[in-house]
Parts: structure tokens; C-alpha cells; sequence
């Protein structure tokens, strides 16, 4: 088992699910009333909805086990992985951020922010783990893609640069 799969366990299930009870228990908390409490509710719902569809999308298209940079049998360059290293951890990230919207939840939003340092630190352990199996394949991967966050000219222009050899 690689060394980022007990921090993955740890992050993404519990996580997640310590976002949703702490949503659920301050839910209005948010400081808002009214509409504008009822659109970030429904802007957060949305969010919601497509992360968690775009993050399941993309978590179909990884072999059945994946704990392992071996276990994926090709370095993933191309589709969401070519505007950003992590795009599953990004929907997921952005799938935990827009629970609390949905249930305007002040806690719960803090709760979601408080977490990202974890996430920073799985992708910088998975970093570790990638680069020493794929080597400088994974390294000029890492010069050309930023790692979380898509660049908005990448996505708006429909760059679809050539994989690497």
C-alpha cells in the first residue's frame, strides 16, 4: 500500500462525511436570510450535483485498484487530467465546499475550509509517490499542469496539446 492511501482514507471519507453532519447540525447558520440565503442554497446544490458527477466521472476511468501510481498502468495526461494533475481531488474538494452552501451552514463551511490543508497534504505525498515511479515523465507533467486548479485559458481555448512520448 502506498504511503498517500491511509491520508486519502483518512480525508475523502471521513472528511467529507464530518462536512455533511456538521452541515446538517447548523444548517441556516449562515449569516443571510431570505433570497439570498435561498441562492447560495441553490448555488451550492448545484455545485454540488456536477462536482459529484464530474468526480464520479472520472473515478470510473481508474482500474478497479488504484492505491498505487502501478496500479493505474498509464500516467493519465489527457481529458480533465490535461488542465489540471488532480482533477478527481479538485470535484471532490469542490463537491465538500458547496455542502455547506447547500445547507448554508456557517460550521460546515468552516469545517470544509479547515480541511483543505489535508488535502494539500495528500496531493504533496501522491506528488512524491508519482514522481518516484514515473519519473521525469511525471516531472514535465508537473512544469506543464498545475496541480489543482485548471487555468481558465486552458479550458476556454480547447488547447488539446499532444501527450507526451
Amino acid at each position: 500500500m502506498a504511503e498517500s492511501t491511509p491520508i486519502r482514507k483518512l480525508v475523502a471519507g471521513p472528511g467529507i462525511a464530518l462536512t455533511v453532519i456538521a452541515s446538517l447540525l447548523t444548517s441556516g447558520s449562515l449569516p443571510l436570510s431570505g433570497l439570498p440565503e435561498i441562492i447560495v442554497s441553490v448555488i451550492g446544490a448545484t455545485i454540488l450535483y456536477t462536482s459529484v458527477a464530474l468526480a464520479s466521472a472520472i473515478h470510473r476511468s481508474y482500474p478497479t485498484r488504484h492505491d498505487r501510481p502501478e496500479d493505474m498502468g498509464e500516467l493519465f495526461t489527457e481529458g480533465p487530467y490535461r488542465l489540471c494533475r488532480h482533477p478527481f481531488y479538485f470535484f471532490t474538494m469542490l463537491a465538500q465546499i458547496s455542502i455547506p452552501l447547500a445547507f448554508a451552514s456557517l460550521i460546515g463551511l468552516l469545517v470544509a475550509v479547515a480541511l483543505i490543508p489535508a488535502w494539500m497534504l495528500l496531493i504533496k505525498v501522491e506528488e512524491r509517490e508519482l514522481i518516484g515511479y514515473w519519473g521525469e515523465k511525471y516531472l514535465d507533467y508537473m512544469r506543464k499542469t498545475p496541480a489543482l486548479i485548471p487555468d481558465p485559458r486552458k479550458i476556454l481555448s480547447g488547447n488539446k496539446s499532444k501527450p507526451s512520448p
